[in-house]
């Protein structure tokens, strides 16, 4: 049986990197708890490489995926995106009750995923010329994003001037970052490069047991924040 070993040892870098960002986003703002003294540069870019890098594993399994489904690609990822808008959702109303209702989660990262998995059936056909659509976002990013504000338009990047929100990833400029990475796999794809991606029949116990967890990504993207509060509120009662 064939598996992503090498892809998803990058899945469980990201899952790992993106726990210690909110550890240490729970310890400063929850618990006003300054331990991890590393700079704010230092956050910011381990917070950008840990979302790139699972925006990078997504587009690399959707390539693959669509070229052991083929035909019925668009059905698999059109129910994995309506199972990925639900979640996105429910979080959204549970922060909107809890936080500040200006300051809730509008548009995270698990709704970036759903709408991107549905716009990439359809640019999947273009193949090649998605660098030129590529190039249009890094235009439009540059460009217009700073003059153009709509408040109903923020999934896009048009944000007015208040808009607040606890997390967000927005379909532009990240979405580019999908098409980059669908054309990279496509050309491994082309010049037969593609095993780059993956190995065989591994018998590494400690990837076998990883293998069970990194399944369940989404599950422990989902609850990791909570149990990392649970954990820090029950060591501050000792």
């Amino acid at each position: 049986m064939e598996k992503l070993v090498k892809v998803d040892i990058f899945r469980w870098l990201a899952i790992l990197l993106m726990i210690f960002f909110h550890l240490n986003y729970s310890l400063l703002n929850i618990f006003h708890i300054q331990i991890l003294n590393f700079s704010e540069l230092f956050w910011f870019v381990l917070w950008k490489v840990s979302a790139l890098l699972f925006i990078f594993i997504a587009w690399v399994s959707f390539f693959l995926s669509s070229k052991k489904y083929w035909k019925s690609i668009a059905k698999k990822y059109t129910k994995k995106a309506v199972y990925l808008w639900i979640i996105a959702w429910i979080i959204s109303l549970i922060t909107y009750f809890w936080f500040d209702s200006k300051f809730y989660i509008r548009f995270w990262i698990i709704h970036f995923f759903a709408l991107s998995f549905l716009l990439m059936i359809i640019f999947k056909r273009f193949r090649y010329f998605n660098l030129l659509f590529w190039t249009i976002i890094i235009v439009y990013g540059v460009y217009f994003i700073p003059i153009i504000e709509n408040k109903n338009l923020y999934f896009l990047w048009f944000r007015y001037y208040w808009f607040k929100s606890g997390d967000y990833y927005p379909i532009l400029p990240y979405f580019w970052v999908m098409l980059l990475w669908y054309v990279f796999a496509l050309f491994l794809s082309d010049t037969n490069k593609l095993n780059l991606l993956k190995q065989k029949n591994n018998s590494n116990i400690l990837l076998k047991i990883l293998e069970l967890f990194w399944k369940k990504s989404l599950l422990i993207y989902l609850i990791h924040q909570p149990i990392i509060v649970f954990i820090i509120y029950c060591i501050k009662l000792l």
